[in-house]
């Protein structure tokens, strides 16, 4: 009985169809394909056929192709598909596997009982020939192949993929004519050697794109190979393959962009190449700098309409529209808010894109030690009024929530000011570590030696942590008696009301720095050098996602106390377990222990005062409340416990599309907002923040193994 079967032959995106008789054999379909498909030669691919519920069975010998044809009799199936797969890198000669090599052979009427390639390969060990690695590269052959080829992304498409198919096949062209509505490309041996290597393409009228119109494709130049370098590989050409690769990681160094060409696509490129390219990447991505304050004007109705509570404020110069700065706070930051410490960081850091300028943020604390950004904006300096501006924004968000909130910051004198006018009277505690560098500063170890250095750090933080005013008095003598004059001259400056633990009003909940705003910086510090609307939106899916994987963890805890808290909670306990408690009255108790001191339960102080400092109970407290048989839980602040913790992320941050956004005006009442005037510095922008002077990073050290130099995840040690 006669069985003939339609087979559909798919290479890459071309597809063919021809009938598979009784009579037919694999030599018949492998010669049909080469055929057919241009640059598919005998040996380089293989093939597979789909039939219902087996996707990938094997073709490759007539007993396989007996096979199929007996199943699709049986299923009474008319058509086959029979996807084709390149072996990149394999020739018909190699050592490797080879497809059908006795049908090649039988087709060339050669033996293929003799293999002395696959001998020798197998026994020359390491010296043995290797295969080529499969390239990205690989497909670029098949960029330019016939007359009437259609190009929809128009002249720039067309010239891209003629610079890949050089590239590839291993020759470099040179323009005979190139504008929007055509491009003439020929051999760059033409003069030389007379290569008739020639394209024209030119535009369609009807449908915009580009289409080959004729097409010599045959050098007659001398032999052409793939070289790593080539004059084809263009700053255009790096853009359109790492512009995926930009959108993912910002960051992306141009070091790394020369590695990535070099492995995936066997191809050396230069550093100006690499590093212009991720420029064009990144105008692909995110637009044109200068029309991005434009975009704000949507932005900031974009969030008012999709983040119900929201504070979003866009501010221009008046008459010329130029901007100045802008302020956010997501609806679902502000409502969580009042369910976290009652503390805020304030910090700002420097701007990367064209326009510089300062980002400014305001990030609270929650119940599990971590950050909680509340608000940030985005300012062209650093200065009191921008400050005064931003602050009075965050104050419409904390009055009406009725709770005095202590700042943190360093002592940039535009914020003192600015904090003075807009929340007088409120705790305002100055960053502990900052101090110290600005006083490390003044003795270099160069003219003082790191002896005298270490004493007067050592003595400054004494007065810093002291928790008593006769602590900090003593402290304070030694300090002025070992530093003379340059502490009393840094000491007149500073007062002790803000970074003191004796004096200061109000509760730092055990906080001495400013490294939560630190924290957020670095946090956000892959944003920095994009313009002003990616930042922003950037910052804000990342707070997006920051918040629900927070919302989602907490809903797993089963302890009364955040995680953190918790674990500090029973470390206490343990450490008081063996300690002497004696009953006073029904909320006061003296502990014994390398001294005695009196908790009341009542007040909720101990006579150590780290109780008072750290708004958490201390060793001593533990132990009084555990002799009373009370609930340590009952003592501690609604702020560390796990419902609070779930109730700061319960209002989601809600994403913001932005499908609809060019259908709408584009500009303000008032026209178009400019971006602000800058001017460009002399030298290479700078990437990194200028460290302070004595200021250090922190050695690496694993938490595994304990040896400093490598992380956890790196750790190859046997343990």
């Amino acid at each position: 009985m006669e069985v003939c079967v339609i087979a559909k032959c798919t290479y890459k995106s071309e597809t063919i169809m021809f009938s598979v008789s009784s009579e037919s054999s694999m030599v018949d379909i492998l010669k049909t394909l080469c055929l057919r498909f241009r640059g598919l030669q005998l040996g380089c691919f293989t093939l597979r056929y789909s039939v219902p519920s087996y996707p990938s069975c094997f073709l490759e010998t007539d007993s396989d192709l007996d096979l199929m044809r007996t199943f699709l009799l049986i299923s009474n199936e008319k058509t086959v598909d029979i996807l084709v797969k390149d072996l990149c890198g394999i020739s018909e000669y190699s050592g490797d596997f080879c497809v059908n090599k006795e049908l090649i052979a039988c087709e060339k009427g050669e033996s293929s009982c003799s293999s002395t390639v696959e001998d020798r390969n197998e026994f020359l060990g390491r010296s043995k020939r290797a295969s080529a690695k499969p390239l990205l590269s690989n497909e670029w052959e098949t960029y330019i192949h016939h007359v009437g080829q259609k190009f929809d992304g128009g002249a720039e498409e067309f010239r891209l993929k003629l610079c890949k198919y050089a590239l590839e096949v291993g020759f470099n062209f040179l323009y005979a004519g190139n504008d929007k509505k055509r491009v003439v490309a020929v051999c760059s041996n033409k003069k030389l050697e007379g290569c008739s290597w020639r394209v024209y393409a030119s535009r369609c009228e009807a449908t915009g794109s580009f289409v080959i119109r004729t097409l010599n494709n045959v050098h007659t130049c001398a032999g052409r190979i793939r070289e790593s370098k080539s004059k084809m590989m263009r700053s255009r050409v790096v853009s359109s393959l790492i512009v995926d690769r930009i959108r993912a990681k910002p960051e992306l160094k141009p070091v790394e962009i020369i590695h990535e060409f070099k492995d995936y696509y066997g191809i050396d490129i230069s550093y100006y190449h690499a590093w212009f390219g991720k420029e064009l990447a990144k105008l692909d991505v995110h637009g044109d700098e200068s029309k991005s304050f434009n975009e704000l004007v949507w932005y900031t109705d974009a969030v008012k309409e999709t983040n119900t509570g929201s504070l979003c404020t866009l501010d221009c110069e008046a008459g010329i529209n130029r901007f100045r700065r802008f302020f956010v706070s997501f609806g679902g930051c502000i409502a969580g808010f009042q369910y976290c410490i009652p503390l805020l960081f304030i910090d700002a850091t420097f701007l990367k894109s064209k326009y510089k300028g300062q980002l400014l943020c305001a990030s609270g604390k929650n119940g599990n030690q971590g950050f909680y950004p509340l608000a940030f904006g985005v300012v062209d300096s650093e200065t009191e009024e921008n400050w005064t501006w931003f602050l009075q924004h965050l104050a419409s968000i904390l009055l009406p929530m009725g709770r005095v909130v202590t700042f943190f910051s360093d002592r940039n004198q535009g914020l003192l000011n600015a904090m003075g006018f807009v929340f007088p009277g409120w705790p305002h505690s100055y960053c502990y570590y900052h101090l110290k560098q600005n006083l490390i500063s003044k003795y270099p170890k160069s003219g003082y030696g790191k002896l005298l250095q270490d004493r007067v750090i050592n003595l400054f933080s004494r007065c810093a942590y002291a928790v008593t005013e006769e602590e900090f008095k003593v402290a304070m003598e030694e300090l002025v008696i070992v530093g003379s004059s340059k502490v009393k001259a840094f000491i007149s400056d500073l007062s002790r009301d803000h970074y003191a633990n004796a004096f200061f009003k109000g509760m730092r909940y055990g906080e001495m720095a400013n490294s939560l705003a630190e924290s957020f910086n670095n946090w956000v510090g892959v944003f920095q050098d994009l313009p002003v609307l990616p930042l922003i939106e950037g910052i804000r899916q990342k707070l997006m996602v920051l918040n629900s994987q927070r919302r989602f963890e907490a809903e797993k805890w089963t302890t009364v106390l955040c995680p953190e808290m918790e674990t500090r909670l029973c470390e206490n306990a343990e450490a008081g377990r063996t300690w002497a408690v004696r009953r006073s009255n029904s909320t006061v108790f003296e502990v014994f222990a390398d001294y005695s001191v009196m908790v009341d339960l009542e007040q909720r102080t101990c006579s150590c005062r780290l109780w008072q400092i750290d708004g958490f109970p201390c060793t001593d407290a533990v132990a009084a409340i555990l002799a009373k048989r009370d609930s340590v839980y009952d003592y501690v602040e609604c702020y560390y416990k796990t419902d609070f913790f779930r109730k700061a992320y319960e209002s989601p941050i809600f994403p913001i599309p932005d499908i609809g956004k060019g259908l709408g005006s584009n500009g303000s009442a008032a026209g178009v907002v400019l971006p602000p005037i800058t001017k460009r510095p002399a030298g290479r922008p700078p990437t990194k923040r200028i460290k302070v002077f004595g200021e250090f990073k922190r050695p690496l050290k694993c938490s595994r193994c304990s040896v400093a130099g490598h992380n956890r995840k790196t750790c190859k040690a046997i343990i």
